[in-house]
């Protein structure tokens, strides 16, 4: 009997949970770079430790009315493994003296367009937060001199390929048609949260190598090779059982 794209997805995150990450220990943070990348990790760090309960909650009932009895416990893998990212980034910040936020709006104002409308709007914008999470890891790679930070921006980035391709069978689920119209809207919320993430993060962007343009490009590009995934008539899920064997 084959498993359902939403039991593969399943099965992966559980498996992926088992690799934990060792970290490396640290010299002394370069206090230009520590002013350069705190505030802006400390940022990532609330955004990654969501409880994911509205999404959680809105996944159970999507799930019941299609069917799929192996969504939630795929979208609470996801939800593990983001909160393993911001317990990670808390230690690297926490061991240099570095304390952590308790609110910020960027993050106050993407938990509530997450809330909004249902599973939807949530996997859309979670989708947003994630592409922009790509280039943003990727600067900050290449901006420290940290190993541990080296270390958990790698894996990040590796977790974060397979969660693009997991909300695109997320979001083959929910797009049922108009297709080009939800595109556009897409690509039109992308294009905000760029924006908003340059203004906050744009220094270690720049620092990192990206221009404004570049940046957009490459968010641009990911989102469309999500979209792509989304709408093709076969989910893409060939890869996980390999991964996650």
């Amino acid at each position: 009997m084959s498993l359902s794209p939403s039991a593969l997805w399943r099965l992966h995150f559980s498996r992926r949970w088992s690799l934990e990450l060792p970290l490396p220990a640290d010299p002394a943070w370069p206090l230009a770079e520590r002013r350069l990348l705190a505030g802006s990790l400390r940022q990532f760090q609330l955004g990654e430790g969501s409880d994911g309960c509205n999404l959680l909650r809105f996944a159970r009932t999507f799930a019941r009315r299609i069917g799929d009895q192996d969504l939630p416990e795929a979208v609470a893998g996801l939800i593990a493994e983001e909160q393993r990212h911001s317990r990670w980034l808390g230690h690297v910040l926490r061991s240099h003296g570095e304390p952590l936020l308790g609110r910020h709006w960027v993050d106050g104002a993407f938990r509530f367009l997450r809330r909004t409308m249902g599973f939807g709007l949530e996997v859309a914008v979670l989708v947003s937060a994630e592409v922009v999470a790509v280039p943003y890891y990727s600067a900050v790679a290449r901006a420290t001199t940290l190993p541990s930070l080296r270390a958990i921006c790698a894996r990040i980035l590796e977790d974060e390929a397979f969660h693009l391709q997991f909300q695109a069978h997320n979001l083959s689920l929910v797009i049922r048609d108009h297709f080009g119209l939800r595109h556009a809207l897409h690509r039109a919320l992308q294009l905000v949260i760029n924006l908003v993430v340059w203004q906050q993060h744009g220094r270690v962007l720049r620092a990192g190598g990206y221009s404004l343009a570049s940046f957009c490009q490459e968010c641009d590009a990911l989102l469309l090779g999500v979209q792509r995934k989304s709408y093709a008539s076969r989910l893409p899920c060939q890869f996980d059982s390999a991964s996650a064997s």
